[in-house]
């Protein structure tokens, strides 16, 4: 097996973040009613945003892991592979978390009061610790539904991450995969070919 270069890593995870962006922003957004994404406009995706947005935080870590020049790590665990990476890549991303996630720490607190229960310390701990599964439990939801105490909080890890190591390299920003060429069966008038 070919080991990955950390740049291919994260252009893969930029798609999934991507990926994962447009599918809540495009059914819900109303300067976004482009005729040939119709079919979308009523959509809800919350899961595949979900999964998409924990699979992109996956490959953010593994990226970061290559970038420290450790052994490739595999599996899907957020809360282990986050204990992969070294102090200075996890202090920054705790960091951009405590700047950015009183929404986050909002909308938790919320929950947990109009469900009448205690409400947990809500930090960085305790969402990769709810988060650390996603990928797998969000695209599985219908077999088993979301146990207690799982789920995704990890948006705002997601971010952090993928900024940790453009703060390194910001030159990958704007890298993109050409090869191969994306095709769908959906016919559009939108692009010329």
């Amino acid at each position: 097996m070919q080991k990955p270069k950390p740049l291919d890593i994260f252009i893969v995870a930029e798609q999934f973040r991507f990926a994962g962006k447009l599918a809540t922003l495009v059914p819900h957004h109303p300067s976004l009613k482009i005729p040939q994404l119709a079919f979308a406009h009523d959509q809800n995706l919350p899961t595949a945003t979900m999964v998409c947005a924990a699979f992109s935080l996956e490959l953010y870590f593994k990226c970061l892991i290559k970038m420290e020049k450790k052994p490739y790590q595999t599996g899907h665990d957020l809360k282990k592979l986050f204990s992969f990476l070294g102090r200075r890549n996890k202090t920054k991303i705790k960091k951009y978390w405590n700047a950015n996630s009183s929404t986050v720490i909002s909308d938790v607190r919320d929950g947990f009061m109009s469900l009448g229960i205690p409400i947990p310390k809500v930090n960085f701990e305790y969402c990769l610790s709810v988060s650390k599964d996603a990928f797998n439990l969000m695209r599985y939801i219908y077999e088993r539904g979301i146990p207690p105490g799982a789920g995704w909080l990890g948006d705002v890890i997601v971010e952090g991450a993928r900024q940790t190591i453009l703060d390194r390299h910001p030159e990958w920003e704007h890298k993109r995969q050409i090869e191969p060429q994306p095709r769908t069966s959906f016919r559009s008038t939108f692009y010329s070919h």
